[in-house]
């Protein structure tokens, strides 16, 4: 929730545009008028979710948020000396005190003005009050900022005759709000309420249709998708799945049949126009949820990546990384697409900066920015980590772990043998795609007599490389399988074909294609567990560096055992081989060859050892160290949060010491001794121990009130970014709610949609989303 600025300004004309007019209709009246008059009102300057409310009446849902959800400074917060302030005068007060909050509830303090308010008189008072209805000023209309005199003021404040009024208008206004049932609107006007609670329960089904069809991610719109619905008339024609839904509803719903069924079109809320208000206010529910968790947590890290959708929209998808402090676990939330025709690093910072400010999140929090290694977001000097940094520099970039893992496996394959396999697999993938060849292969895998897993080839992935130890694996169960069918197909009359199965053939009856083969289902498989960790929302980029390193030992025992290793990898190439009826030779050796590595060897086996696989292990083993050294760097200082013993060498203390520096803001105490010491506390409770927290997650919930600090470090932690899988994973709902026949929806539908897709954990209340569609002015009075 923003902050609320209470601003000092006399009644006046209202400027107000008119989606933004007061609902005067909606003012509850009670027998000490509740409510003043417009022309007597006190005027406010108010924020709400970026829109401002100038010098007009304030509406219910204003009421209710200057007196229960209006900003109220941390215990921590630093208030400003009075600019007057006179230091020689001893004894007097230079700034607000945050006690006075505690001691007048009814005392709010503006930030923006560095003056207090008295929330319940800016709500409730007339203009005028007191003795010879003298016009109102400080606390009321205009701030008060003495504070030299300022106990004796509020005193006196809390027995006037007005705040005395204002204090029970309050009560009234709570009590009625509440429970509508006594207001003395509603019992005096029975008919409206009446009316009212019929408006709501018959749209309440058309939402929560709504609702359904967002969460199961069903088309609303049909080919014909206006017009009155007929609930008991057969439709020959697609009207959607909405209006269908609804109609089946309306068989089992006597009262929700009456209603679509009587005279006029109007006023039902089943047109376009209303889903997309509907849909809009779905994802305004859901997004408020998100913010302010991410508000509550007061650290997050900012996620995001950009993909073009089935129109060719630039979509940029915002996420958000932080821990939940209700539920004390790390979540990674979608927040919104953004549509962009600017990908310099400068246009997309500012993107991101702009719409973050406009959901409501508060970017003095930000921690952390987790982006893919493009130059346009890991840019040194124009990147979208630079821009962002010059603004927030503790927003500390971390290069997505997975996506590094990725091009050190794609920089692995670069070896001419390996990238060969690789392409031939590709090649054989794609030759068997068409229908009548993917059905010889079909019966082929029927035929075959052994047990088979794998029913087709799989693709290349073309981003995720290690993905492609399942095309490598499937590709290495069907091996036989692809041979016969290769076979089959090669006594066609089709000339064109036949060529394509003879070089096919020719690249994978090769000794080099097999143990390229079986080497990369070695050194896949290995990588493939630490890819799909990486990916894992709760993992911390300390756990992810624990498990890379834990990864290098492997490959470095094989490298040092390579004899032994490869020589198993060798028995089943040449098994392998005595199957399809080929033998694994030595290639022809010459004086000078340029196009591949001329070894003079006696046999295959250590031929094919020393040109492939001996230089990918040493080239993947050195991708993986030197790509994770900027992740290491980032760990610094958080590494003595798990220690090993409790001695701290000069370099671990200068370490943490230069991390405290650099989170200054963040922590209670300044104090670097106190500092140190908290943490000597803390690896002494974390020795003793029994069993190690893996994580900063793990440590963070058994870390309490004696280590303040410690537990700010740690949700920083927890906090700071492993990958960009969320961002990615949008994507795939991107593709299911905006497809080739649905490309032309908007902006806020597709928003909407996506919200409800993605966030299927978060209860979306059909009564909330009516509320937040109530908060404009609308035909049909849905507000009791």
């Amino acid at each position: 929730m923003d902050k609320f600025v209470i601003k000092k300004s006399k009644p006046k004309d209202s400027t107000i545009e008119n989606s933004l007019e007061p609902k005067n209709d909606l003012n509850i009246k009670t027998p000490e008028t509740c409510i003043p008059p417009s022309s007597s009102f006190t005027s406010v300057n108010i924020r709400i979710n970026d829109i401002y409310f100038v010098n007009h009446v304030l509406s219910h849902s204003e009421i209710h948020t200057v007196i229960n959800n209006i900003w109220t400074p941390d215990t921590t917060f630093n208030f400003p000396i009075h600019k007057n302030f006179d230091k020689s005068k001893k004894g007097q007060t230079s700034k607000f005190q945050f006690n006075w909050l505690l001691r007048w509830r009814w005392l709010a303090y503006s930030e923006k003005e560095d003056g207090a308010f008295c929330k319940l008189c800016v709500a409730f008072s007339k203009s005028e009050g007191g003795k010879n209805s003298q016009k109102l000023g400080a606390l009321v209309i205009n701030k008060f900022d003495n504070w030299k005199h300022a106990i004796e003021t509020f005193t006196k404040h809390d027995k006037l005759n007005y705040h005395i009024k204002s204090v029970i208008d309050t009560d009234n206004f709570l009590k009625t709000r509440n429970n509508p049932s006594i207001s003395i609107e509603n019992q005096l006007d029975t008919a409206r309420s009446k009316q009212v609670n019929e408006n709501r329960i018959n749209i309440l089904p058309i939402i929560e249709v709504i609702i359904l069809c967002g969460r199961q991610e069903l088309a609303i719109r049909g080919h014909r998708d206006f017009g009155k619905i007929n609930v008991d008339t057969i439709q020959t024609s697609n009207e959607g799945n909405f209006r269908e839904l609804l109609r089946y509803r309306a068989r089992g719903d006597l009262k929700l049949k009456t209603f679509l069924e009587v005279p006029g079109e109007r006023n039902k809320y089943i047109s376009p126009t209303s889903q997309n208000a509907i849909i809009d206010c779905c994802n305004t529910v859901i997004l408020n949820k998100i913010v302010a968790k991410i508000n509550k947590a007061k650290c997050f890290t900012v996620l995001a990546d950009e993909t073009a959708d089935i129109s060719g929209i630039e979509q940029v998808s915002l996420c958000a990384k932080y821990v939940d402090v209700d539920e004390m676990v790390v979540r990674e939330d979608f927040l919104q697409f953004v549509p962009t025709n600017d990908l310099t690093g400068k246009g997309l910072a500012t993107l991101i900066i702009e719409n973050l400010e406009a959901f409501g999140i508060e970017l003095k929090y930000l921690r952390g920015q987790g982006y893919d290694g493009a130059a346009a977001m890991s840019g040194q000097f124009n990147g979208v980590t630079s821009h962002i940094s010059q603004l927030y520099p503790m927003a500390t970039y971390v290069h997505c772990t997975a996506h590094t893992l990725n091009l050190a496996v794609s920089k692995s394959c670069t070896i001419q043998p390996i990238r060969n396999c690789l392409g031939t697999i590709g090649k054989t993938r794609d030759f068997f795609v068409y229908p009548k060849r993917k059905n010889i292969l079909s019966q082929a895998i029927e035929d075959f007599n052994g047990t088979i897993n794998a029913k087709t080839l799989k693709r290349n992935c073309a981003t995720r490389w290690i993905e492609r130890f399942h095309s490598v694996h499937d590709f290495i169960e069907l091996l036989e399988c692809v041979i016969d069918s290769l076979d089959t197909i090669s006594s066609w009359a089709d000339g064109d074909t036949s060529s394509q199965v003879n070089n096919l053939k020719n690249s994978i009856l090769q000794g080099e294609f097999i143990i390229s083969l079986l080497v990369l289902s070695k050194i896949f498989a290995i990588g493939l567990p630490l890819s799909k960790h990486f990916q894992s929302v709760a993992i911390d980029l300390r756990e992810a560096m624990v498990l890379a390193n834990a990864t290098l030992p492997d490959l470095k025992t094989i490298r040092s055992n390579v004899d032994e290793y490869f020589h198993d990898i060798y028995t089943k190439a040449f098994a392998l081989a005595q199957d399809l009826c080929f033998s694994i030779t030595l290639p022809r050796i010459a004086r000078k060859q340029k196009n591949r590595d001329n070894y003079s060897v006696n046999t295959p086996e250590e031929y094919f050892k020393i040109t492939i696989f001996i230089p990918y292990l040493d080239l993947f083993i050195n991708e993986i160290e030197s790509r994770f050294i900027e992740h290491q760097k980032i760990l610094k200082g958080f590494q003595n949060l798990f220690p090993k013993t409790l001695e701290m060498s000069t370099l671990e203390k200068d370490e943490f010491i230069s991390l405290i520096d650099f989170y200054n803001d963040d922590l209670a105490d300044n104090n670097k001794d106190i500092l140190i010491s908290e943490l000597k506390f803390w690896q002494r409770k974390i020795l003793a121990l029994d069993k190690q927290p893996k994580n900063a997650m793990d440590a963070l919930i058994i870390c309490n009130d004696m280590y303040p600090n410690i537990y700010k470090l740690l949700q920083i932690l927890a906090t700071l970014p492993v990958s960009t899988a969320s961002s990615e994973r949008s994507f795939s709902s991107l593709k299911r709610i905006k497809t080739y026949l649905r490309n032309t929806m908007s902006e806020k539908r597709l928003n909407g949609l996506a919200m409800l897709s993605i966030h299927r954990s978060i209860s979306v209340d059909a009564k909330e989303v009516l509320d937040e569609l109530s908060t404009n002015k609308r035909r049909v009075d849905f507000i009791l």
